[in-house]
């Protein structure tokens, strides 16, 4: 799926966007991170918007020097404990957290970050840290993956992928 599709499927909904990104940002951002950004998360700052409030329950932070929206280089708070392993709720698999780069924030402080070490063809895994277990939960093959999802359904992302029971209990989302 072309990510440029879910463009299409994102317009007519109720966002709070902002300008869009320019190169220099994008690059600027990189560097800071010291990581090319995922293909589809480049071209959404760069031609949908630089950060964003979408259907006004899931955010995505923007590049550069910022807006409202946090930018992405500055939400990196939880990668300080280099060496410290997370591990895959549904696999069992691990991942070293400074290999996690958070794009969306909520507001219990858990992120859904681009998986930096399974990156391929420009692309990324995304996965939901669950800041309290240290686990991460519900990983989609991209960030287009997950903006679909988004699209399609409306509401948080986490809550399409999961049951009430793991949202409520391990979780502990309200």
């Amino acid at each position: 799926m072309d990510i440029r599709t879910v463009f299409a499927r994102l317009s007519n909904g109720n966002h709070e966007l902002h300008e869009k990104a320019t190169l220099r940002e994008v690059e600027l951002t990189e560097s800071l991170l010291k990581i090319r950004l995922p293909e589809s998360f480049r071209t959404f700052v760069m031609e949908f918007s630089n950060g964003a409030y979408l259907y006004m329950v899931q955010e995505v932070c923007c590049v550069g020097e910022g807006n409202k929206i946090q930018p992405l280089q500055e939400v990196y708070q939880f990668r300080k404990k280099k060496g410290e392993v997370v591990t895959f709720r549904d696999t069992g698999g691990e991942l070293l957290i400074e290999n996690l780069i958070p794009y969306s924030l909520d507001s219990n402080g858990n992120a859904w970050c681009f998986l930096s070490s399974k990156n391929t063809d420009n692309e990324c895994e995304v996965g939901y840290l669950d800041i309290a277990s240290r686990k991460v939960y519900g990983k989609l093959e991209s960030f287009t993956k997950w903006l679909n999802t988004l699209a399609e359904n409306r509401k948080e992302v986490i809550r399409t992928l999961y049951d009430e029971n793991v949202i409520y209990n391990e979780l502990a989302l309200g």
